[in-house]
């Protein structure tokens, strides 16, 4: 008798660790289960057609700009301030670099640059000019002849080609400040998106980095000049891109940005994401950029600076103040750049910390909001998106934590939610006019 109640009681012992053990799992999962409803994932997105919507330079726009361009060689060479320089009938040849030479930040293979001229001869006369890098060093080395070696092996025949030298690759605010450059030049020089153009990579970053998708956008054919092999081109036009640096983005002072709209409309054209989203005040799409470590390509860990402290529970305590509205959270990184430019095109409020990710805020729809969080060891005079917002018209407001007890290890800050939802409510008072926290 002794033995089978000792049974039963093992048993229902059993049993009820069993359920204890059933019972937290549940809870563990549904908590992930609500977690991952709150990051964004890409089926949400109802696919976009492939529309495209080319933007084109009015006349009305261009005015403004046209003193800006000035020439050499009685107008053979034109230059649009440190922008860009556009050379006609040139010669491109590259060289690979001998193998026992060591790595240094100028690019592994070297190159010549001849142009067909009737006005001038050896080099270009670049006194009072006022150039810049890389442009500067490009124009100095280029060389001047009435024409070429009939010798010469021929070289394969291009229309337009577009050199550039890339600088922080892996950061979006400087690429776009650079791509900016890019489709200024397309631009006024009447180039559409589909137009075939080469790109010239004047760089030892290659042809597979960070965002790699982006630049390939730009072109039909790229020639890295980090390859292996001999390449020679003829190019009926040849552009030099100078350094985002000197760039319009980068100026933060501008009242204005030149072409900020037909901007936009171009990425809008290469990706194919021209619809445009119309506010809905009763339910409006609220995104999160969550910045996250990374990879080094050797395998090490990237510390990434700037994180929400327990993300997680800001998504829901977000949600429960908006219960109305769509709270997401975007790890942009995760998805191919359509994918990112397709979600951002859809969301009408934006949150972030100060980072690259915020220069998404290009690429957000005309009445769309933005709330720039600052750490308490990041200074707000960093004003590139606070600019980029002014230059769209966008609803921008910022918030910096000055708490210690905020700031935890491995670079994340709590960002009380309060502060958060009364931005999230003046941005629907502002729009809206009508709306209130439910």
């Amino acid at each position: 008798m002794y033995y089978i109640r000792r049974k039963t009681s093992s048993i229902l012992l059993s049993v009820i660790v069993v359920y204890v053990i059933l019972f937290i799992y549940i809870i563990i999962y549904s908590d992930d289960f609500l977690y991952n409803q709150n990051v964004m994932s890409e089926m949400w997105l109802h696919t976009a057609s492939d529309n495209y919507c080319f933007p084109s330079a009015s006349a009305h726009a261009q005015q403004p700009l046209l003193f800006k361009f000035f020439y050499a060689c009685d107008k053979e060479i034109v230059f649009f301030d440190k922008m860009f320089a556009v050379v006609s009938n040139v010669l491109f040849e590259s060289f690979i670099r001998s193998q026992n030479q060591t790595l240094t930040s100028q690019p592994l293979t070297k190159y010549d640059l001849r142009s067909l001229s009737t006005q001038c001869a050896g080099i270009v006369d670049i006194t009072g000019l006022h150039l810049k890098e890389p442009i500067l060093t490009w124009v100095k080395q280029m060389r001047l002849t009435e024409r070429f070696n009939d010798n010469e092996k021929a070289p394969v025949h291009k229309d337009i080609g577009l050199l550039l030298s890339r600088h922080d690759e892996g950061n979006l605010y400087h690429a776009m400040t650079q791509m900016y450059n890019i489709v200024i030049a397309k631009l006024l020089l009447g180039i559409s998106p589909n137009r075939s153009v080469v790109g010239i990579f004047a760089d030892d970053y290659g042809s597979h980095t960070i965002l790699q998708e982006l630049w390939d956008s730009f072109f039909q054919e790229t020639l890295p000049l980090s390859g292996e092999s001999h390449r020679k081109f003829y190019f009926d036009k040849l552009i030099m891109i100078n350094s985002g640096y000197e760039g319009y983005l980068n100026h933060h002072r501008l009242s204005k940005l030149p072409f900020v709209g037909e901007f936009k409309q171009y990425f809008n054209s290469l990706f194919g994401t021209c619809s445009q989203r119309k506010l809905d005040c009763s339910s409006i799409n609220i995104r999160v950029i969550l910045r996250q470590d990374g990879m080094y390509r050797n395998g090490t860990t990237k510390v990434t600076e700037r994180k929400f402290y327990n993300e997680r529970n800001l998504l829901k305590e977000i949600q429960k103040s908006f219960p109305s509205h769509s709270v997401k959270g975007l790890r942009l990184e995760n998805y191919p750049m359509k994918t990112q430019l397709l979600f951002i095109s859809k969301t009408d409020f934006l949150i972030g910390v100060h980072g690259a990710g915020m220069t998404f805020a290009l690429f957000l729809p005309e009445h769309a909001g933005v709330l720039e969080l600052f750490p308490l060891y990041r200074d707000t005079g960093n004003v590139h998106y606070r600019t980029i917002s002014k230059w769209r018209n966008l609803h921008y407001r910022a918030w910096q934590n000055f708490k210690t007890e905020n700031e935890f290890p491995n670079f994340q800050t709590h960002f009380p939610v309060r502060v958060i939802a009364y931005y999230i409510q003046e941005f629907l008072n502002s729009r809206c006019k009508r709306h209130s926290i439910s």
